[in-house]
This record gives structure tokens, sequence and C-alpha cells, in this order.
């Protein structure tokens, strides 16, 4: 990528420091994540640290950036996330990405939202017919739970 994209795409964190010039759409909160890229259909890695992300994008530092290809993978275990990326700058060992499908990770985040809701539902019903049974138990010996 030369130095036109990389104006064309948004400046590096190193020389604009947030400045107007950049396209981001959203703001990136400093992290300091570890994530793994992966390329070659999946038979090549790379570890990376994480040094920026927002929901469309991330900033990537680590040895052998410079290898990775325009469009790759990045998964970020501590969040149990999986981003198709697309490559936008690359400085030294730092590369920014955009984030190719920010709706497939809002979709997954509803779908483990909605099954950890079927989950504690049925968590809740389990509980439920066991302070039944315990309730039952105490009525055997004379103790009331109306109370509880």
């Amino acid at each position: 990528m030369d130095n036109q994209d990389q104006r064309d795409h948004g400046s590096s964190p190193e020389k604009s420091g947030g400045a107007a010039g950049e396209r981001r759409i959203g703001d990136r909160l400093r992290t300091l994540i570890t994530g793994r890229v992966y390329f070659n259909s999946t038979r090549s890695s790379l570890d990376c640290q994480i040094r920026n992300l927002s929901a469309d994008g991330a900033c990537l530092k680590g040895q052998g950036m410079t290898d990775v290809p325009d469009r790759f993978r990045l998964e970020i275990p501590s969040r149990n996330r999986i981003y198709s990326c697309h490559v936008r700058w690359r400085v030294g060992d730092m590369i920014g990405v955009f984030f190719e499908q920010p709706q497939a990770t809002r979709r997954d985040e509803s779908e483990s939202l909605i099954e950890r809701v079927g989950e504690l539902e049925y968590e809740n019903r389990v509980l439920r017919r066991k302070i039944v049974e315990l309730s039952e138990k105490l009525a055997e010996f004379g103790v009331s739970t109306k109370g509880f």
C-alpha cells in the first residue's frame, strides 16, 4: 500500500494522533489485548498485540505484520471473536485494519445473547423446582416457607 492509499484510508496512529483527516467511523479504545492473525487458508498464523480497537477496526502490532496479506482473519480469544479484516495502512511492525463484516459480529452477539437467555431461563426453571422440593421437605419437619 503506497502513501496515497494511506492518506485515502486514514493515517497511522503514530502520524495522526486522531487527526481530522482520519476516516474512522467510530472511536477506538486503547487496548493491550493479544490476538492471532490467520491467513493462507488458516495454514499460517501470527501472534499480535491489539493496540486499539473499535467496532469497525483495529491497530495491530507484532513481528511479521508487514508480511500479512491485505485480507486475513483476526481472532481475539479474550473476547471470543473472529473478524474478517482488510489492511488500511502499514507502518513498521504495525498495521491498521478495517473489519469487513461488523454486522456479522453483531448478529453473532445477538444469537449468543438469545442462547444465553435460553440457558438462564432453563436454570431458573431448575432452581424453582429445587425450591419447591426443598420447601416440601421443610414442610415435613413443620417449617413454614411462607416468608421466603
